[in-house]
């Protein structure tokens, strides 16, 4: 008798644990259904508040630039890329333990086919953090500097485009314009935006890529302007579907002269790049934290005589790769030894005059 009414508790408390079970997982079940249901319009309503707020900036832009009116564009100057650069910055800059180096360091350069052979300390654990790897020098005898020709390039890199200014423009990539004026800041001289012997290459530098720049030609400094802006990706597909990229993102320019006249290099910030260093100037900053005026600029005088470079002096780095756009006047029977798309080493030769049809500065 007493093992039957055990027996019948056993099976009442079963089903009583049972029907428990199911209550809870059903309760789960509509809890689970509601946080759906929830999450559908919110995520809908977010992405609603997203488009009208890109359709805005678009609106404004096309307003403000032309050039500007891409929603590639637009979307990525809702990003705080220049926090986000400087946080990276901060990042790069942190000591890497002795232990993890080889194998932290040792991922990127077989990442991004960094060419540590060439480097004047090859061994990755002398590197104490990211940005002292980014910034490695190279051997003296990695590059030789090409005497015969009056142009080399400044970097290592891949041309993303060359060619001549026309009505003011240049192409950043086939098709894809900027205006010369908003490139090198509105006080250039209408003779030098308009000239038309005014010849552009365009250079990108690749996070694998040897980071410094150094002087493209023998010539002589004048002005150093600082133009701030975004930063922007300035990768080539960055280039194809952003119009005007360059002369938004922040940037550092150095004008002066050459042999055949006006002659300017321009460092281009970009997108995790907030970095510029200028070797005769340790007081430039970039990507300073606080508010900036799109477009604005700050000029500085390079000296009662300015500054000379020789080809192949260094001039300054980035800490992580970038690009260099190098604007010039030539004589006509410049040409240009490289074709979009090609790597090219610093020293290089990038472009030669066939006779010495020489005017302005002489050297």
């Amino acid at each position: 008798m007493m093992q039957m009414v055990s027996l019948v508790v056993r099976c009442s408390n079963r089903r009583v644990s049972h029907g428990l079970a199911q209550r809870r997982y059903y309760a789960a079940g509509s809890l689970s259904a509601g946080w759906r249901w929830f999450g559908i319009p919110t995520s809908l309503g977010v992405a609603c508040i997203a488009l009208v707020k890109l359709q805005r900036t678009l609106r404004e832009s096309a307003k403000e630039n032309k050039e500007s009116n891409t929603w590639q564009l637009s979307l990525f100057r809702q990003l705080s890329t220049r926090a986000l650069s400087r946080t990276w910055g901060a990042l790069t800059r942190q000591e890497i333990p002795t232990w993890l180096r080889r194998p932290l360091l040792g991922f990127y350069v077989w990442a991004f086919g960094c060419k540590m052979e060439e480097a004047e300390e090859p061994d990755l654990v002398a590197y104490s953090s990211l940005t002292e790897l980014f910034t490695r020098k190279l051997k003296t005898t990695a590059r030789l500097i090409a005497k015969e020709c009056q142009l080399v390039s400044p970097v290592d890199g891949t041309v993303l485009h060359i060619g001549q200014v026309t009505n003011g423009t240049l192409e950043q990539v086939k098709g894809v314009t900027f205006s010369l004026a908003k490139f090198l800041g509105e006080d250039i001289t209408s003779t030098e935006a308009n000239d038309k012997d005014l010849q552009y290459i365009i250079l990108y530098l690749s996070p694998g890529d040897y980071h410094h720049f150094h002087s493209p030609a023998d010539w002589n400094t004048q002005v150093q302007k600082h133009i701030y802006g975004e930063l922007l990706p300035v990768a080539p597909w960055a280039a194809r579907t952003m119009p005007a990229l360059f002369a938004v993102n922040e940037r550092v320019l150095i004008s002066g002269t050459w042999e055949y006249g006006f002659f300017s290099m321009v460092a281009v910030g970009a997108f995790n790049v907030g970095s510029i260093s200028l070797e005769h100037d340790k007081e430039l900053e970039t990507n300073v934290k606080g508010a900036y005026e799109m477009g604005r600029w700050s000029k500085k005088a390079l000296g009662l005589g300015g500054l000379t470079f020789r080809k192949g002096d260094h001039i300054g780095h980035f800490s992580l790769g970038s690009t260099v756009v190098l604007v010039f006047r030539a004589p006509k029977n410049f040409s240009f030894l490289v074709t979009p798309g090609q790597t090219v080493t610093y020293g290089q030769s990038l472009g030669h005059i066939i006779s010495q049809q020489k005017v302005g500065v002489k050297f």
